[in-house]
Order: structure tokens, then C-alpha cells, then sequence
């Protein structure tokens, strides 16, 4: 399964809608959500962005029509001794 993948510039918020299917209408505080959100691109479902567990998202397509997440990324410093 083909789906479409929307970020914002800081690579902050994802939202993933199966290939072909609008996004869904979300009103409220979901709407702010969505601003700043840009096509990122169309992935198989299988090559999902690292980080992202894939029942998680398969089962909140079939729920609600998508997935829709923010991602904190961490770096951690390490020291290498040569």
C-alpha cells in the first residue's frame, strides 16, 4: 500500500493519508495541527520514516483515515577514543 507523507519545514509533525484518500476534515484544536503541513513525498507503506511503529499507523488509517504524530527527535553525545 502506497501512502502520502506531509511534514512541516522543521520536520516536526508528520501526517500520513493512504495514496489516493483526502485528508480527512479535522476541526478544533486538530485544525492548528495541520498548518504548515506540505506534501513530503509517497512512500510504501513498509518504507515508513524510521521511528514510526507500523501497527500504530495501520491501525489509525483504518480508524480514522490517518496518522498524524509529532516526532522529538534525540542526540546524544558520545565519546570515541582512537
Amino acid at each position: 500500500m502506497l501512502v502520502d507523507i506531509y511534514r512541516d519545514k522543521a520536520l516536526d509533525k508528520i501526517l500520513i493519508v493512504e495514496d489516493g484518500k483526502e485528508i480527512p476534515r479535522i476541526s478544533g484544536e486538530g485544525s492548528k495541527f495541520m498548518e504548515g503541513l506540505t506534501f513530503h513525498g509517497q512512500v510504501d507503506f513498509k518504507d515508513l520514516p524510521m521511528g514510526l511503529q507500523s501497527e500504530k499507523v495501520m491501525d489509525s488509517l483504518s480508524k480514522r483515515g490517518f496518522y498524524a504524530a509529532r516526532q522529538t527527535v534525540t542526540v546524544t553525545e558520545v565519546e570515541i577514543q582512537g
